[in-house]
């Protein structure tokens, strides 16, 4: 039997936020009996991942998953280069609060009195992963690829190699076959892609909607001489198996309307839409992580009958009920449904296409199917007067039951909830979110400062209130009081005028707040969006320099795949360095003189790139764009370049054939030259 080997992490310096300052940690590896087997204070990420398959780590902790990777997704996808077995524990996570390592550690018989060093943290969290002591952490599968390829390369060669590149596809072929069937007899849901070959296939991938457990006896890894088969799980998220669960979303009715452009719409059981899209190459995945982001699925609906292959499938993928209409839905049917749904809802639904309009509509279609049900319920709800949630009153009765029985079941469940649930506690939900530091400085201090200027705005209302009271009163006193001597008269004339002025002052001041408060508003919505953005992944970071100069590379990540260059200008001992790292030179704009500048020394260049926004040393771009604009200058300064071959091979011609000229009309003038010697 093998020994088991725990490890224990703990950041050393760097952080997981930062690409110029990735995190280094301290690591410790002990075995079942707590002997320390390795250790090391300073270790990249990269050799982590090499220690844990070489010394089979079958445990790891540590104090914080987000020490990791910054972000669910990314400590999912950090999760896929380790063993499918291996299990992750957040020591200082226990019943869904945090608990300070301090106090994990005296459970086990270890006395903290000082803050421990990177190295003892980590001695400590492997011990206490050795003892299951903490949150254990799990990655959560949304689908498994099955990659099915060549076991290697087919070199150049004749016949010989090509009666060997049929053979693996001959084999690659049956190998597919095979597992199409395997997976069909044990009905597990699955999309198949594949690239054709002479005689057979190339290659092939299987994406199945199940976990990579569900596979254990169906399909196994294989490589062979001719083929090999990889069994790939892909992590979306990772999940505290002990935290508490998240708020509910509501329930919705799906529409969906399949094909090359794939339209959906999504709606609550209170007929609010949630969603309504359309989109190209959307896979059943992306088109459940839709649906999910904004509530749970009861029902799917589809505007035709019979219903779409496509449509069945992510019904009984869901495990909900499929709404078919008795005949297919004609246009005049689907745009009467949007516009009695926006009078109903009086919301000004905006439809883009003709699929979010059939998916919508078919949501629509069948919420009428239960809408007098809905309506009875609701106001039966309301006359007994509970605390009930009505959204799940309405599921009960999507799943067939009447409104009599879901109201009994109701009343039922309210009785035992007040009788009964005395003294239960709430669990807090432990929720652990990453942000990207730089925007989320600049939107607290732009915070901070909105809260200034309301303060000093009321402030200095209360003092135009003041004066403006004061104003009153001289007029009252001037008005109505006995005429005193024209001196005194001329004075307080100009007192008032003095307080006037001060009062249109002040005003134009607040005005002037006011704006610049609306304008760091709409300043912190921005950069809340870009936050967004950038969470989501829509956004990518880009380096930016003012110049091409070696000061201003050496302050940059020099890894980084583009840069935005916002002045024409390059030192030539800058070139050498961007040609090493096949860095992309990004502009907004450009002249023809300097992008041949840059072509001709062999660096990439495009000009007109569209910048999102220009922070201190970075801008953030679109990630389409981005990809667009490497890929176009890639190709322009290809073009280049074969352009100049092209010019030096006619040149060359153009010298071949002027010495041809020069040779024939030698050879003409000796052959004269000997016709008059021999006259």
């Amino acid at each position: 039997m093998s020994q088991l080997h725990v490890m224990g992490l703990d950041i050393a310096y760097g952080s997981p936020l930062s690409k110029s300052n990735p995190p280094h940690y301290a690591v410790v590896i002990i075995d079942d009996r707590g002997r320390v087997v390795y250790e090391t204070s300073d270790a990249p990420l990269k050799r982590v991942v090499r220690l844990v398959w070489e010394y089979k780590v079958k445990r790891i902790g540590l104090d914080n998953v987000f020490e990791l990777a910054p972000s669910p997704r990314s400590v999912a996808k950090l999760l896929s280069l380790l063993p499918d077995d291996i299990e992750i524990y957040q020591v200082t996570l226990d019943e869904g609060s945090f608990v300070h390592i301090r106090e994990q550690a005296s459970k086990i018989g270890i006395t903290l009195t000082s803050k421990p060093r990177p190295l003892q943290t980590a001695y400590v969290c492997a011990l206490l992963a050795l003892n299951r002591i903490g949150t254990p952490v799990r990655a959560v599968e949304h689908r498994t690829k099955i990659i099915v390829a060549r076991a290697r390369s087919v070199g150049a060669g004749g016949s010989s190699a090509n009666r060997y590149a049929r053979g693996m596809r001959s084999a690659i072929l049956r190998a597919v076959r095979a597992i199409k069937k395997a997976l069909d007899e044990a009905s597990i849901n699955y999309d198949l892609v594949f690239r054709k070959g002479r005689g057979g296939l190339d290659s092939a991938v299987f994406i199945v909607y199940a976990p990579r457990s569900a596979l254990q006896s169906i399909v196994k890894p294989f490589h062979g001489s001719d083929v090999r088969i990889v069994i790939r799980p892909e992590y979306r998220s990772i999940l505290l198996l002990d935290e508490s669960p998240k708020t509910r979303k509501n329930f919705v009715f799906v529409g969906i309307d399949p094909g090359v452009e794939t339209g959906l719409a999504v709606i609550d059981l209170s007929l609010r839409p949630l969603l309504i899209k359309s989109a190209k190459d959307l896979d059943r995945a992306s088109i459940l992580d839709l649906i999910y982001s904004v509530g749970i699925p009861v029902l799917i609906a589809t505007d035709k009958n019979p219903p779409p292959d496509a449509v069945k499938k992510l019904a009984s993928t869901l495990g909900v009920p499929l709404y078919v209409p008795p005949k297919s839905l004609s246009v005049a049917e689907k745009e009467q449904l949007i516009e009695w749904l926006r009078r109903r809802s009086k919301l000004d639904i905006k439809i883009n296409t003709t699929h979010e309009r059939d998916a919508l509509a078919a949501a629509i279609k069948a919420y009428k199917l239960y809408e007098r049900k809905f309506v009875e319920i609701e106001q039966r709800a309301k006359e007994l007067g509970l605390d009930i949630d009505l959204d799940e009153l309405k599921l009960l009765l999507i799943k067939g039951k009447s409104v009599g029985e879901v109201l009994e079941q109701a009343v039922e469940n309210y009785i035992n909830e007040v009788l009964y649930s005395y003294g239960e506690s709430e669990q807090h939900i432990v929720k652990l979110c990453s942000s990207r530091a730089a925007v989320d400085d600049r939107v607290k201090a732009l915070e901070k400062r909105l809260e200034e200027l309301t303060r000093e705005r009321d402030h200095l209302k209360e003092q135009v209130a003041e004066l403006k009271k004061r104003v009153e009163e001289l007029e009252f006193e001037l008005r109505y009081k006995p005429q005193m001597p024209f001196d005194e008269t001329v004075y307080r004339d100009r007192v008032v005028s003095e307080l006037r002025e001060k009062v249109r002052q002040l005003q134009g001041y607040i005005e002037s707040i006011d704006a610049e408060r609306s304008e760091l508003r709409k300043v912190v919505a921005r950069f809340e969006e870009l936050l967004k953005s950038l969470a989501r992944g829509d956004l990518v970071v880009v380096p930016r320099l003012n110049m091409l100069t070696l000061s201003e590379l050496q302050r940059i990540d020099i890894d980084a795949e583009a840069v935005l260059l916002e002045r024409e200008y390059i030192d030539i001992n800058a070139v050498p360095v961007v040609k090493n790292h096949n860095i992309v030179i990004l502009l907004t704009n450009c002249t023809e003189e300097f992008k041949n500048q840059l072509l001709s020394m062999g660096i990439p260049i495009y000009c007109g790139v569209e910048v999102v926004e220009r922070l201190d040393t970075v801008a953030l771009l679109t990630r389409e764009k981005l990809r667009e604009s490497i890929e176009l200058a890639r190709k322009q300064l290809q073009h280049f370049m074969e352009s100049k071959k092209r010019e030096h091979r006619r040149e060359l011609s153009l010298e071949d054939l002027i010495k041809i000229v020069e040779e024939y009309r030698e050879s003409i003038r000796k052959s004269q030259l000997v016709g008059q010697d021999h006259g």
